[in-house]
């Protein structure tokens, strides 16, 4: 496992004096709690890019003991890269969006599923960013571009490539895909080597600040229909589940309670995020805009993914002739 990064000891150091009120506030939800058994735990739970993320945040000021969760975080680069710590045995449980989940579990026989979803925590943060100059008004504009993404197989590329198909446009052969560092997003739209570029904060916001002026937010998952959707999605290893049947309630009820509280502490969180030099430009205005989205379990979550399973249906991901709630069914646990 790397070392803790800076930001990270610093969210946990800065954010101690909340521990105690997070641990009371949750006697006064009114909301059906999960039940789970008391145990005390260990877990390894793989995170992507955890640096700036307010729900690890949250999690890290007490709620993770609050069910008897001794968590260690292993930070992943993104969702890929946290599920193939499940995969590879280096960690119990990941973080992920389920647009990285589904086409990973697809491929498996339900004997042999690597892991179980259990809840969707939260709405994606994803954006076009798209050059001014362009004086481009629309997706379907977007033909014949070159689209940067931090990743080929990933989460930025599958969202904004439903929404071209959506609207009339191949994914693959309507614009031109570049994988690209994120950290060299900015120049590269500067520069003009790209028209636009597919990315999720916070680094989406970073580069929303540094290209002020050159880009804008054509699209998003923040606004519309797309903000009630569950994007990141915790999945248990079914070795792990085997193991230890209650770790999957116990898990999940600490990031449930994570999202819920998350709305009451935006401005402390931003606050904090003053004292880092490397933190976002206007924290606060990203903060601002984050999904204050109901985890879903169970049926919910069933439903959720099988919207996702049909829409990776348009872009060849998954067969036409696959049930969509017959997979919705295989890779979900109920909690």
């Amino acid at each position: 496992m790397a070392a803790p990064s800076r930001r990270l000891l610093l969210m946990g150091a800065g954010g101690i004096l909340l521990a105690t009120a997070l641990q009371t506030r949750h006697i006064f939800h009114h909301r059906k709690q999960i039940a789970t058994d008391g145990k005390k735990r260990r877990v390894r739970l793989a995170w992507p890019e955890p640096d700036y993320d307010p729900l690890l945040w949250l999690c890290q000021q007490g709620i993770f003991g609050r069910y008897d969760l001794e968590v260690e975080i292993i930070e992943a680069g993104g969702g890929n890269s946290a599920i193939d710590a499940v995969l590879n045995g280096r960690a119990d449980a990941a973080l992920a969006p389920l647009l990285d989940w589904l086409p990973t579990l697809y491929q498996d026989d339900a004997d042999e599923l690597p892991a179980k979803l259990t809840c969707g925590i939260r709405g994606g943060s994803y954006r076009l960013l798209v050059r001014r100059d362009l004086h481009l008004h629309k997706v379907a504009d977007l033909a014949g571009k070159k689209i940067g993404v931090v990743s080929l197989e990933g989460a930025d590329r599958r969202f904004v490539s439903i929404q071209l198909r959506r609207r009339g446009l191949h994914p693959t052969d309507s614009v031109h895909w570049v994988a690209i560092p994120a950290d060299d997003m900015g120049d590269a739209l500067r520069a003009g080597e790209l028209d636009a570029v597919a990315v999720h904060d916070p680094m989406g916001w970073r580069i929303l600040q540094q290209t002020k002026g050159i880009s804008w937010n054509m699209l998003d998952s923040m606004t519309g229909a797309e903000r009630e959707r569950i994007d990141l999605t915790l999945g248990i290893a079914t070795k792990a589940l085997a193991r230890d049947p209650g770790l999957a309630a116990a898990l999940t009820a600490a990031l449930n309670d994570a999202q819920h509280e998350f709305p009451a502490h935006r401005d402390e969180l931003a606050q904090l995020w003053l004292k880092d030099g490397e933190a976002p430009d206007d924290a606060k205005g990203m903060l601002d805009r984050e999904i204050a989205s109901h985890p879903v379990t169970n049926h919910a979550l069933r439903v959720q993914v099988e919207q996702y399973v049909d829409e990776l249906k348009l872009l060849g991901l998954m067969q036409d002739a696959d049930n969509a709630t017959d997979i919705a069914h295989r890779i979900c646990l109920s909690v």
